[in-house]
């Protein structure tokens, strides 16, 4: 699977996804699609490491939805399915000890971090917990 094919691919997931209400992250201002994230948000591009994926347009994992002067964040997919857009899940299982459990971003920051393998600090929440499920269509 090319990288191409797998961004056109989730770019068409997550078209059909934005009609779905979700758990939206506001961001002031108005996003246009060539807009570079990095020019505000530099540090997310730095760091012991930083996910490959921060060389991609952010829509990659995130769908921009504007209105007006505020533009809502979503991310394409469940948190509990996006890594897998891109990661295999059998890897996931290689790298790790026996009887780890939960969600990636539970242990590994998405963007960046200070230590090697995304890994958040130990004393950080898991992200799970921080973000807000995504809600059921009724």
């Amino acid at each position: 699977m090319t990288a191409k094919w797998l961004v056109r691919l989730i770019g068409f997931v997550g078209m059909i996804l934005a009609a779905l209400p979700g758990a939206a992250v506001e961001h002031p201002g108005i996003l246009h699609k060539d807009d570079i994230c990095s020019s505000c948000h530099a540090n997310k591009m730095s760091g012991k490491s930083v996910h490959s994926a921060m060389k991609l347009a952010c829509t990659v994992c995130h769908l921009a939805q504007t209105e007006g002067d505020m533009t809502t964040l979503n991310l394409l997919m469940p948190k509990e399915q996006i890594c897998f857009a891109c990661h295999e899940r059998g890897a996931e299982a290689k790298q790790h000890p026996s009887g780890a459990k939960g969600l990636c971003v539970d242990c590994h920051d998405s963007h960046n971090s200070d230590r090697r393998m995304l890994l958040r600090e130990p004393n950080e929440a898991p992200r799970s917990q921080m973000l807000p499920p995504r809600a059921e269509k009724e």
